[in-house]
């Protein structure tokens, strides 16, 4: 009995011993701030907040949590071996609040023991006058002038009346916000039920109705659309809708009844609620105002599908040359895929096609003159996709190489740019980004880089818009982060590891759905 007291005891003594190290040697006592606290201009709730900022030896101490720290421009790493890593980044994350019961006034709050690297350099916590704390198991850091000006180079301002004020000097332009609206969930990844425009939100609620909602009060809302059901569907089956903001103007795409004998349908929704049909059939258009290009993808198909209206003009009418069959992409066994790959730039539209009655003859990018209907191909080589962006036509050949022409340069060859093959790509300010093949995991690189941009990341979607390039990666990767966000200068401005579903870029504004 006296040895199995003994061996209790040594064990008690050990876990207490244990506890010390892991939690930290000395408790303080810690209170909350008396003033107010602003952060990138937006004001902290601290009575509510289950993370709040706290004070010790009068010095205010900012908790380094994943959303917290990020949204300052920190990279926080930890390990058991290494200790804790913090770093200042160029990257600013999205303020996310979480709220738990009121707190009060004091607390108590203790002093780690681990390791601890700011931008690379060992702190010795023991011997600081202003020591990290722990705190709810959460990592404080004491907002010294030391750290929060010499080491992160924040703008730091303390006054009586404003109280404290706290911004990174790295300002990006873009306002990234999550939001949260019962947004209808669907099988189909790809379609997507959300967008914004000017003031509003726009998104399919339950049982098929669109609903508007102001972005600065998205629990209002009101109904803007009736999606008809599925006349192939089970009597309670809704038309799958796509939702997008086009020449700010939002624009609803459904397609109703079978695959051959259906009809696509887009329809432009106001603010005021009205809409009105944009298009439909099987076709895609594009209206640049002063003319509007319009494509017949019905099958079978046919050649001398390519349509114009001039601005003054009440019908459409043929253009460009009547053997080619446009606006699809011509596999190497003969089938073809209807695409959307249409350009409209100054008197010239710039569209995949393919001769008609010539078995021989590969998809290419050609030019058509609106005026004269001149339609000449751009160069030799295949094309499976293109993109047009500042005069350089970036396009991916049939066998998945990578190939850029200058459209200003009459009879230039096409620029091999890979040689290797990839699975898709974008364009960003003549900035490539390319997804690798399958086999190689679909990851993300950026065009002349070696390393992958998101190691482990399989790119799920690709969303380029209003100067913002959207990667989401599949919910199911290995990698850290499930979506990431550059802007026209390839910077990553915003990155996180949480799934997201939904997303819409606007008048420099992101929001996301998770």
């Amino acid at each position: 009995m006296k040895n199995k007291v003994r061996i209790l005891f040594i064990v008690l003594i050990l876990s207490v011993l244990l506890s010390i190290n892991a939690f930290g040697a000395e408790s303080v006592n810690v209170t909350l701030p008396e003033f107010d606290v602003r952060i990138n201009g937006i004001e902290i709730d601290n009575k509510n907040k289950e993370y709040p900022l706290i004070v010790y030896k009068n010095i205010t101490y900012f908790p380094m949590t994943y959303h917290d720290s990020r949204f300052l421009g920190l990279e926080t790493k930890w390990d058991n071996i290494s200790g804790l890593k913090i770093n200042r980044s160029s990257e600013i994350g999205t303020y996310m609040d979480t709220y738990s019961a009121v707190n009060k006034e004091k607390y108590t709050a203790s002093i780690p023991s681990f390791k601890v690297e700011v931008n690379g350099k060992v702190i010795d916590n023991s011997k600081e006058q202003y020591p990290l704390l722990l705190f709810r198991n959460v990592t404080y850091f004491p907002l010294t002038w030391r750290f929060a000006v010499d080491e992160f180079e924040w703008n730091y301002n303390f006054s009586k009346s404003d109280g404290l004020e706290i911004s990174n000097t790295y300002t990006r332009k873009v306002n990234i916000k999550e939001v949260k609206l019962p947004v209808v969930e669907r099988d189909s990844f790809y379609d997507s039920a959300f967008t914004v425009s000017g003031d509003y939100f726009y998104y399919e609620g339950e049982k098929g109705v669109i609903y508007q909602s102001p972005t600065s009060n998205p629990s209002q809302r009101k109904a803007v659309y009736e999606l008809p059901l599925w006349t192939y569907g089970d009597g309670e089956t809704y038309v799958m809708a796509n939702l997008t903001t086009i020449d700010e103007k939002v624009r609803l795409s459904y397609h109703q009844g079978g695959a051959s004998m259906g009809t696509d349908y887009e329809i432009i929704i106001n603010e005021d609620g009205t809409n009105e049909i944009f298009d439909q059939g099987y076709s895609h258009k594009i209206d640049m105002g002063y003319a509007a290009v319009r494509i017949d993808q019905w099958a079978p198909p046919f050649p001398n599908n390519l349509a114009i209206k001039l601005s003054g003009e009440e019908a459409y009418r043929p253009i460009g040359d009547p053997k080619y069959h446009y606006g699809t992409f011509k596999y190497s066994s003969g089938a073809i895929s209807p695409n959307e790959y249409l350009v409209l730039t100054g008197d010239t539209i710039y569209i995949m096609a393919y001769e008609f009655e010539n078995k021989n003859s590969t998809s290419g990018i050609y030019k058509v003159n609106i005026n004269t209907g001149e339609t000449v191909r751009l160069c030799e080589e295949s094309a499976k996709k293109f993109i047009y962006n500042y005069d350089i036509i970036y396009f991916m050949d049939i066998d998945g190489y990578l190939y850029q022409s200058n459209t200003h340069v009459e009879g230039s060859a096409a620029e091999r740019l890979t040689d290797f093959k990839v699975s898709d790509f974008t364009v960003l300010n003549n900035i490539v980004y390319y997804t690798t093949e399958e086999s190689k995991g679909l990851e993300l690189f950026k065009l002349g880089e070696n390393d992958s941009l998101n190691p482990g990341g399989q790119v799920k979607r690709i969303i380029n818009n209003h100067g913002y390039l959207c990667i989401i990666f599949d919910k199911d990767s290995t990698s850290i982060y499930k979506m990431m966000v550059f802007d026209e200068d390839g910077n990553n401005v915003f990155k996180t590891d949480k799934n997201i579903k939904h997303v819409s870029i606007n008048e420099e504004r992101f929001f996301y759905i998770r």
